[in-house]
């Protein structure tokens, strides 16, 4: 994701800090008086809370999908989708509560038995970037509930009307005051909310330099972290039947909210055979996308989140073609809208250029040729990044060298990966660590507590928090 557009970078960091404010004190402590009574609620009833939020999601759809347009560029039509795929997460944990927090039985080797069970741990500080409203916070908001925690959120600036919504939405779900809150907190408040007492665990998704500060703050107050810090997905193909077809949909996949996703395939990696027939089919598609005014529904691609991210690609590209880089598309800047972004296609030679390193935030793709598959993998894994990867092979060998050797968190084979909450999201090397989603979302902010139990006395029928 864009250090610019993450949230705010400071030389100041250090001493925010060690900054407090009776705000940070407030609401934190009212959120740790909404976990106590919440963790104490019966897992069902946090089922049935978190299946009310996606029914008011769905029951709000056109609203929240318009409020994000407003907020940052979404297309209405991909701001629905993006509505769709929260309402799916907490419809998810809701179905799979009791499976989700069921005690894990090991036996152990004197013959007795022990548990490992799933217990929350406080309050989780969410701090959110402005590309997903929505999911963002959904991916992080519904298995802390389901596990008993409570969340309070930092969300970007831009997107102060979309974390209203949401904040409102499990209110009207049933959520207990301060369970889900929107804190509104400044830079420095941040960072003395990490370092809080009443902190459990702090979720970021953003910046790699904003996400080391972070890191950093926790790390000195012992708190957990989980990273997300974008990403620079390689897109393999090899798969000379459905050459076309694949241009088509890398070209859909890479312009999905504008190109402003941390896993998209911004690093397109060719059969050299395949090369000519996929750039022209993949140009055509791609190049003919125009930003239009992202409350109407037939656009496809909306505006950049700002006129500076604008510019901070146009000037990555211009680097490119400075050192060789073949440029297809238009650089001209919108004078009129200087956030909107006409797509552009980078060929070779591309990849001694910083620009191959690099997470472009925005509707730019880079496609160079592979001799071999070993290229391709070499290829893949030349970034620094590790979030996700998208493969498309011929033969099964290839297939499964793909799978298992590309750098990569998440990595679809043959198929696109999809959205289910039921698959852990996050990423290796410089993407970041730590899961979202999944039984795994659940674990990272969970204490997993080993109970051993003496076989010859029973264990009291515990209820499991």
């Amino acid at each position: 994701m864009s250090e610019q557009e993450s949230t705010r970078t400071s030389a100041g960091a250090s001493a925010g800090a060690s900054a407090g404010s009776s705000r940070v004190d407030e609401v934190l402590e009212r959120a740790s008086r909404a976990f106590v009574a919440w963790r104490g609620e019966p897992v069902a009833a946090r089922a049935e809370m978190l299946a009310r939020a996606a029914e008011v999601y769905e029951r709000r759809a056109h609203e929240i999908a318009r409020q994000m347009a407003r907020d940052m560029g979404k297309p209405v039509s991909q701001g629905l989708a993006e509505v769709r795929s929260c309402a799916a997460i907490l419809a998810h944990y809701a179905a799979e509560a009791a499976c989700v927090l069921q005690p894990e039985a090991v036996a152990l080797d004197d013959g007795g038995r022990a548990e490992v069970r799933l217990q929350p741990t406080g309050v989780v500080l969410g701090i959110m970037p402005w590309n997903y409203p929505h999911y963002q916070l959904v991916r992080c908001i519904a298995p802390n509930l389901l596990l008993g925690n409570a969340v309070v959120f930092k969300h970007a600036a831009v997107c102060a009307g979309s974390a209203a919504i949401a904040e409102r939405i499990f209110a009207e779900a049933g959520a207990p005051e301060g369970l889900v809150a929107h804190s509104g907190f400044s830079h420095d408040e941040v960072f003395a909310a990490i370092a809080h007492p009443l902190v459990a665990g702090v979720s970021f998704t953003g910046g790699e330099a904003v996400g080391a500060e972070i890191a950093r703050a926790a790390g000195a107050s012992l708190t957990k972290v989980v990273l997300e810090l974008g990403g620079s997905d390689p897109c393999i193909v090899f798969d000379s039947e459905r050459c076309d077809e694949l241009a088509r949909l890398a070209a859909a996949m890479r312009l999905s909210n504008a190109g402003q996703t941390c896993v998209s395939p911004k690093r397109i990696i060719v059969r050299r055979d395949l090369l000519p027939g996929f750039v022209n089919t993949f140009s055509a598609e791609f190049l003919s996308a125009r930003a239009g005014d992202p409350l109407l529904a037939e656009t496809v691609l909306g505006p950049l989140s700002s006129a500076a991210a604008a510019d901070e690609l146009r000037g990555a590209v211009r680097a490119a073609q400075r050192g060789g880089a073949e440029v297809r598309g238009d650089l001209t800047r919108d004078d009129a809208d200087p956030r909107r972004f006409a797509p552009v296609v980078l060929l070779e030679p591309l990849r001694d250029q910083p620009v191959w390193r690099r997470e472009l935030f925005g509707p730019v793709a880079m496609i160079v040729g592979a001799d071999s598959v070993d290229e391709a993998i070499a290829l893949a894994n030349d970034s620094p990044y590790g979030l996700g990867a998208t493969a498309f092979a011929d033969t099964e060998e290839a297939a499964q060298r793909f799978a298992a050797e590309i750098d990569a968190g998440m990595v679809a084979v043959n198929r696109v990966r999809g959205g289910s909450p039921a698959l852990p999201f996050g990423g290796v090397k410089r993407s970041g660590f730590g899961r979202e989603l999944g039984v795994q979302g659940v674990r990272e902010f969970a204490n997993q507590q080993v109970v051993v139990i003496d076989e010859g006395r029973p264990a009291g029928g515990a209820r499991i928090a």
